[in-house]
């Protein structure tokens, strides 16, 4: 038989192989698919050809890379409802997936360090802040980034263990009672650091704003997250 040597169409066994090891069950949601080596090996195919196959299939969300680790079956896109009050861990398990946090940094600052949260926490330059960044994961996958920003007012002798784990919970144990928020979406590109913490290549990356009330009128909690695009998105009804 004549070897075809049109790489398009090595291209395409390549996919549809993957495709179809995907689509059978043979490689479950999660699993490490074998490597460029692996399949240069198995196929005879040239390394480029089998970059650009999983470049493709990254792209279009079938699996996800991480650097240093491989290639993986993709998750379904964690699908948050933006007018119900969910958290993180709660977004997590509602899909069956093991919540995680990693706490990056921690410190106390004035206020007057970070400008945007003065009117919006309703505070005074020199007024005492939690700031908090953490790496959010579902089923240790980096999935968002989040910086808190917290009056200390609020949480006077906050407990740093419990940083790594729910902070709404956390809150919740305190006697604090959320009774709602604000939250401003956007698209933005990330920078190196940002991307890297989250493992993804792309740098297209969902920005959320949430601000959190205790009444009406008393803000409690600013909070940024950015979110891997391809692992994260919302939805909105007009339908209560």
């Amino acid at each position: 038989m004549k070897k075809n040597s049109n790489p398009t169409s090595k291209k395409q066994v390549l996919e549809n192989y993957l495709l179809s090891e995907i689509h059978s069950g043979n490689l479950k949601v999660g699993d490490l698919i074998p490597s460029e080596s692996e399949l240069v090996k198995k196929f005879g195919f040239g390394r480029q050809t089998v970059h650009n196959v999983l470049y493709d299939l990254a792209l279009k969300g079938v699996i996800t890379r991480s650097k240093g680790k491989g290639s993986f079956v993709a998750y379904k896109p964690v699908n948050r409802n933006i007018q119900r009050k969910m958290s993180f861990t709660q977004d997590m398990q509602s899909i069956g997936m093991i919540p995680g946090a990693k706490l990056l940094e921690y410190k106390i600052i004035k206020a007057k360090e970070f400008p945007d949260i003065i009117h919006d926490l309703h505070i005074q330059e020199d007024e005492e802040v939690y700031f908090m960044k953490r790496l959010r994961t579902g089923n240790n996958i980096p999935i968002a980034l989040q910086y808190y920003y917290i009056p200390a007012r609020f949480l006077p002798n906050i407990d740093l263990t419990a940083l790594t784990g729910s902070i709404d919970e956390y809150v919740a144990r305190q006697g604090i009672d959320v009774k709602g928020f604000v939250t401003k979406l956007s698209a933005v590109e990330g920078t190196d650091e940002q991307t890297g913490l989250l493992e993804t290549e792309t740098h297209a990356l969902l920005k959320s704003i949430s601000i959190r009330f205790i009444e009406k009128d008393i803000p409690f909690q600013y909070t940024i997250t950015y979110y891997r695009s391809d692992l994260y998105e919302y939805t909105f009804s007009s339908f209560q």
